[in-house]
């Protein structure tokens, strides 16, 4: 007898092959039968109308953190996400000795948009070493599968302690730091990750520590992982913000970390600038060239707009980078509002709309400036119109508008600033591309800035149903079997008789991203937004059913996804 039989469902197996109907049997946490299944089980699920997939792998979450506090990693597993990597861009929170702990705290504030008090109120800090944050996550239980890699500055602050942030390491510190990437590779690290992005400091403008070391470092921990002949490098590119050729040049630097590692590195991410639209175009197929000469070197590629959130009530990650507004939303409250209210400001704020540029310091353009969240029911008809289209319906100015709906909910409405990935041909090109990998959900990190956690959901539904930029079937693909032979996640992926049951059970017709959310659910109550899912029907992971009917469970069948 099976535990588990999944009857009639379309089965899309991870492969990118055409679905086919067919039943899905479980025995403890494996899958025993894929197809025609005779015999009983335990318990039965009628999947009749419903697309079964291997669970979706989510390659780029900073969940190291909420770990700690909610098991789910919610929302990802609420949209079939049964698989994550954590520790991305070099910040891991191990290993990390007590002294530094509000180090990397505050360091996770202003990269990574974690507030301090809830992670101050949440994260169990019963670890130090990589090892043992492992298998302290492994004590925590939680209730979908993760993988870390070990972060270069959380490394660079257990070796040189402040002076991480100051000075390149000696000789004796790099075989110090080679040596902790070394044991936890030996502990089950998925691979090595580090940024250099120049929009990676403290709040003091100090940059993060891996952005510190030379490019030498860098390449002497990477190469630690051809000892292994596993694992995977992960980078925030140097240049992030800028041209094209600069991108090419820093993957080209990453092609000889591969060939150095005989390892893949990944890098993130790779956005569509609406400035030059064809030059991310122009990247990926320099990636694949690279990949042409065995250099395995992937940039991740997103499915959904890069658009931030900001509200005036608080210095959230976008305005806290924001040298014209930072200084205004560090005032006390009265003098905030004061100065909102103030003519003479809002003219300044006029003269800088009109000059070029950014409009309000804030967005390219009024049309790209929009009201996502209000308080208010007065403000109902507005959501999700442009400040422009606003003006245009009702008359005015856009500044007062702007400043009108920020006051009159005393500062809690929150705007919405698509920046780039907005040009949709381009950005089906990119995730058509086989050089690419799907990805970017920053999941755990800008909590109040930026929701991308659907990102399956997205591709499946609206690049897929509606768009037809690829069949259901190699999107599905593309989150599941892509990422996890990539990564090394072995024997996930794919729906295989002796494979993890990690299975995902969606209803295509129905499948959608609900509007994003305002919610005050982390530790002290600090808000993050989040997505909820429609139609994902039952998620099981290693054969229990977390998300069942629709509903979550408190099942707690994840597991540390350990390289070996």
């Amino acid at each position: 007898m099976f535990d588990l039989i999944i009857r009639g469902a379309a089965i899309c197996d991870g492969s990118g092959v055409a679905r086919a109907a067919g039943d899905i049997a479980v025995v403890d946490d494996r899958i025993a039968a894929v197809g025609r299944v005779e015999g009983s089980a335990r318990r039965e699920i009628d999947a009749d109308g419903l697309i079964a997939a291997p669970g979706f792998v989510d390659v780029h979450t900073h969940y190291d953190c909420q770990v700690s506090w909610d098991p789910a990693l919610t929302p990802s597993s609420w949209h079939g996400v049964t698989s994550v990597v954590m520790g991305n861009c070099g910040f891991s929170i191990a290993p990390c000795r007590p002294a530094h702990r509000e180090l990397l705290m505050e360091m996770l504030l202003y990269v990574e948009g974690m507030p301090t008090a809830a992670l101050q109120a949440g994260i169990h800090w019963d670890w130090e070493t990589f090892p043992e944050y492992l298998d302290a996550v492994e004590r925590a239980r939680p209730a979908i599968n993760v993988a870390a890699f070990v972060g270069h500055s959380a490394i660079r602050y257990w070796v040189m302690g402040e002076a991480a942030t100051e000075r390149a390491a000696t000789a004796a510190e790099l075989a110090l730091m080679q040596a902790v990437v070394r044991e936890a590779m030996h502990a089950g690290a998925i691979g090595f990750s580090t940024s250099e992005s120049p929009t990676h400091f403290f709040g003091s403008g100090v940059p993060v520590p891996s952005r510190v070391a030379p490019r030498e470092e860098f390449l002497a921990l990477a190469a630690v992982l051809s000892e292994f002949g596993r694992g995977i490098i992960e980078v925030a590119p140097r240049h992030l913000l800028g041209g094209t050729e600069d991108k090419i040049a820093d993957q080209a630097f990453y092609a000889d970390v591969a060939r150095a590692a005989g390892r893949p590195v990944t890098w993130a991410p790779l956005l569509v600038n609406p400035c030059d639209p064809d030059g991310a175009l122009r990247v990926i197929d320099a990636a694949a060239a690279e990949q042409n000469t065995g250099a395995q070197v992937v940039p991740q590629v997103g499915c959904r707009p890069l658009e931030v959130r900001i509200c005036f009530a608080a210095a959230g990650i976008a305005i806290a980078n924001n040298p014209f507004w930072k200084p205004i939303l560090d005032l006390p409250l009265p003098d905030r509002l004061a100065r909102l209210a103030n003519r003479q400001f809002r003219d300044e704020l006029r003269a800088m709309s009109n000059g070029g540029g950014f409009v309000a310091a804030l967005g390219p353009s009024w049309e790209h400036i929009f009201l996502r969240l209000s308080p208010l029911s007065a403000h109902a008809a507005f959501v999700d119109c442009s400040i422009a289209a606003l003006v245009a319906a009702s008359g005015g100015d856009e500044v007062d508008t702007l400043l009108d709906l920020a006051l009159q909910s005393n500062l809690a409405c929150q705007f919405g600033i698509p920046l780039m990935n907005t040009d949709d041909d381009v950005v089906g090109q990119l995730l058509r591309h086989p050089a690419g990998l799907i990805a970017l959900s920053d999941a755990g990190a800008h909590v109040d800035t930026l929701a991308d956690q659907g990102f399956a959901t997205t591709l499946l539904s609206r690049w897929a149903r509606d768009l037809a930029v690829m069949p259901l079937e190699d999107a599905v693909r593309r989150v599941t079997a892509v990422p996890a032979a990539l990564y090394g996640l072995r024997d996930r992926g794919l729906l295989r008789a002796g494979w993890a049951a990690d299975i995902v059970l969606f209803d295509a017709a129905r499948l959608n991203v609900q509007r994003t959310e305002l919610v005050h659910d982390l530790p002290g109550g600090a808000a993050r937004l989040i997505q909820r899912p429609v139609g994902i029907e039952h998620v099981l992971v290693n054969g229990v059913s977390l998300i069942d009917a629709g509903l979550q469970t408190d099942a707690r069948s994840g597991a540390v996804l350990r390289g070996a």
